[in-house]
């Protein structure tokens, strides 16, 4: 957890203290630390999933729905190497929009702070058969590597589970991009992405325009730096 983080929290805990009764505001406290120790856990996985792996390849296979009823499809490998990066080696393509760039990053999830992101806890609820604390997020840095919406996280190993909502700020002319993420467990505690749906909206001279892909992730292959 940020400084920043853990002075936003004692502020608010500050202000709760002035205004509100005893029990309301040891609640407050009580929710307040929850959601810090429960970030505090989802952000250390995400970085030790990442410093875990030496390298990895995944299939990766595209398909963008068309007006016609016939979608076009792409298939790729990726493939990441520790200290040298992510490349993607394109084995087919019928899509007619760029395929995107692909970091580790992008596969294990994003990094969550209370610096970053105004964040609500919900309680908890099953998703995709797992039992997952349920997270409202609005981005307080306003680009287009935040999000607004929702993350489930797992209450058993505190890895995400699935992520829906909208990038914060996307870049002109693109207008609105939403996002839906699920993530699967590959061993040793880890979460990868599993699957990847995203719709576009893009404002052109001749008008607006939409579109929508579903990206899966398959068979993946990892090596672990012992």
């Amino acid at each position: 957890m940020s400084r920043r983080g853990l002075e936003w929290i004692s502020g608010a805990l500050t202000v709760a203290c002035l205004v509100l009764p005893h029990p309301a505001v040891a609640a407050a406290a009580d929710s307040l630390l929850q959601i810090e120790a429960l970030l505090e856990r989802y952000d250390t996985g995400i970085l030790r999933t990442r410093s875990l792996i030496e390298s990895l390849s995944v299939n990766q296979i595209m398909i963008e729905p068309q007006k016609s009823g016939v979608s076009k499809q792409a298939t790729a490998v990726l493939t990441y190497v520790s200290g040298k990066g992510m490349t993607r080696e394109e084995l087919s393509s019928e899509l007619s929009y760029p395929a995107g760039e692909y970091t580790l990053e992008s596969l294990t999830g994003p990094e969550l702070g209370t610096d970053e992101y105004s964040l609500t806890l919900s309680g908890t609820e099953e998703m995709k058969e797992t039992l997952c604390y349920r997270i409202e997020v609005e981005a307080v840095s306003r680009d287009m590597h935040h999000f607004d919406g929702t993350i489930w996280i797992s209450v058993a190993d505190q890895g995400p589970v699935r992520i829906v909502g909208e990038v914060a700020d996307p870049p002109f002319p693109v207008m609105e991009i939403t996002l839906d993420k699920s993530f699967g467990p590959h061993g040793d505690g880890m979460r990868l992405l599993t699957r990847h749906s995203g719709e576009v909206e893009v404002n052109l001279i001749l008008g607006r325009k939409r579109g929508l892909r579903h990206i899966s992730y398959e068979d993946y292959l990892i090596t672990l730096i012992e």
